[in-house]
């Protein structure tokens, strides 16, 4: 039998490793890690070359929808009134995007002009990502030196639909790395990478970031692969973010960060504790049920709901009638959501 010094100290010691367990869980719930380290540490090969850009690609990030006058010209005063109360609840990176900016709608001076007004409204006050659709690249290169005369942080480029098929590898390299140099800002990847193109693009100096638009287990594998040297970022909502960020993912598209911020603030603020199951509970009752009834239509008559904009939208996006209004009113309500207290907000 062990006398009772022996069990005393044996109790002591199992009291450390329990101690010591439980302040590592809660270091690995406070801070995404995965097994052998924390992917956002130092990399394993190469610089970032972007580091402070990279650095401040964190949480929420607001997706502009171009908002529309009556008349379906771009509604400069409501782009202006949805960043401003976004940055007022603490929403740090805004951003263009090919699809939901609705590029194939606007003219390419259409197009130049929300995003100079998107980075002029942003005004340094946040990251401003501008952003490329599916050009040649003449008119990439056009944009991208547009972008560099701007105050815009960084140039989201979209790979082109021809050079996606795995013969066309080198010419998509040639290609980012001519609007690198003539964007001269950090570029995020956005498209479908192979694995072994993506391995040639994050040797490039000017590659800081990736928006993830392909399956799950894609995001997982290319965020383990290549998370130490750039910023990967969940490009569909909250509960796809939630894949990621155990693996170290720290950035998100947030819908509610378009037209009520304090809720798209409130779920960062959880993820940032690390009680991502508390975070997920808020994604299933306000994100996640608008996501699944998303399309631009609804989206644009949400900020009218929410007095940004107004509900009009260009076609082939169909307009909400007053029917379809009182419905939509009547899910945020469900959800606790009163829109009118956003008025004049």
């Amino acid at each position: 039998m062990k006398d009772s010094k022996q069990v005393e100290a044996s109790y002591s010691r199992r009291g450390m490793l329990l101690s010591a367990a439980g302040a590592m869980a809660t270091a690995m719930l406070a801070k995404p890690a995965i097994l052998f380290g924390d992917p956002n540490s130092a990399p394993s090969s190469g610089a970032r070359p972007h580091a402070a850009f990279q650095d401040r690609l964190t949480g929420p990030i607001y997706s502009n929808p171009c908002p529309f006058t009556a008349d379906l010209q771009p509604d400069d005063a409501a782009q202006k009134k949805g960043i401003d109360r976004a940055i007022a609840a603490g929403i740090g990176v805004f951003a263009t995007t090919a699809g939901n900016s609705k590029y194939p709608t606007l003219s390419f001076h259409e197009i130049k002009h929300v995003n100079r007004v998107m980075v002029e409204a942003v005004d340094r006050r946040a990251l401003a990502i501008m952003s490329t659709g599916d050009w040649e690249l003449d008119q990439t290169i056009d944009f991208a030196k547009f972008c560099r005369g701007s105050s815009a942080d960084a140039l989201q480029v979209l790979i082109p639909v021809k050079l996606r098929e795995p013969e066309q590898e080198d010419a998509a390299v040639d290609f980012y790395r001519r609007v690198g140099d003539a964007a001269a800002l950090p570029l995020v990847l956005h498209g479908k990478f192979t694995d072994s193109l993506l391995t040639k693009l994050v040797g490039l100096d000017c590659v800081a970031a990736m928006k993830e638009d392909h399956a799950l287990e894609d995001f997982v594998r290319q965020q383990i692969d290549h998370g130490q040297r750039i910023t990967i970022f969940g490009g569909g909502g909250e509960n796809r973010f939630y894949i990621g960020w155990p693996y170290g993912a720290k950035a998100y598209y947030s819908t509610y960060s378009t037209f009520a911020p304090d809720i798209a603030a409130k779920v960062w603020k959880v993820i940032q504790s690390g009680d991502i199951r508390a975070a997920a509970v808020l994604t299933a009752k306000f994100d996640y049920p608008y996501i699944r009834r998303f399309n631009h239509g609804v989206w644009h008559a949400t900020l009218e709901l929410f007095d940004i904009g107004t509900r009009h939208v260009r076609p082939p996006h169909k307009v909400l009638d007053d029917a379809q209004m009182a419905e939509l009113k009547a899910f945020f309500e469900s959800q606790g959501v009163k829109p009118y207290v956003y008025k004049n907000a």
